[in-house]
């Protein structure tokens, strides 16, 4: 398959289309045929040698998020089948034909979604969603403090706390 791999730390240039192995993927995990992948501060960062990849995870292939079909299901699987459209949040190796990840880590593309539009969501629309509404229980009329609202996380967690009637309060960078 081919990947976009870092052939060596600095800017895009240091970017470059090869030929690389396939990734297996395990009992618990899919096989999802990325259609579209998300670009994210710390792809650049990776690209930059400032990012290590987990431990585990290819370090030369960059990319978080992706939107594809899934292609192959582990045995463990019970989620998803082939052929569903999702989107996931990986630890890496996202910039690739193929990326094999856990089934708890998809999620099934929104309805009217393009693949593009849905590889934006993971990394920082459903990071702000997990981490505010549903581990911080955050609630309509409630004060909501955004630091650094010019990047993904910041925007987004601007953008869903008036969606649902929250009183914002963010630092100059919006």
């Amino acid at each position: 398959m081919k990947a976009v791999v870092i052939t060596h730390f600095g800017g895009p240039e240091c970017l470059a289309v090869k030929e690389v192995t396939e990734p297996l993927y395990s009992s618990h995990e899919v096989l999802i045929k990325v259609r579209a992948a998300g670009m994210n501060r710390p792809d650049v960062f990776q690209r930059k040698g400032n990012y290590a990849a987990p431990e585990g995870v290819s370090a030369d292939i960059p990319g978080l998020e992706v939107a594809g079909e899934i292609v192959a299901v582990g045995e463990s699987v019970s989620e998803w089948k082939v052929g569903d459209r999702v989107c996931a949040l990986l630890s890496g190796a996202g910039y690739a034909q193929y990326v094999a990840v856990n089934q708890g880590q998809c999620l099934p593309i929104p309805e009217g979604f393009s693949y593009i539009e849905a590889a934006a969501l993971p990394e920082t629309l459903f990071t702000v969603y997990h981490n505010v509404f549903q581990r911080g229980a955050l609630m309509n009329s409630q004060a909501f403090l955004v630091h650094g609202g010019s990047g993904g996380i910041g925007f987004n967690g601007y953008t869903i706390s008036k969606i649902v009637w929250c009183k914002s309060v963010y630092d100059r960078e919006l």
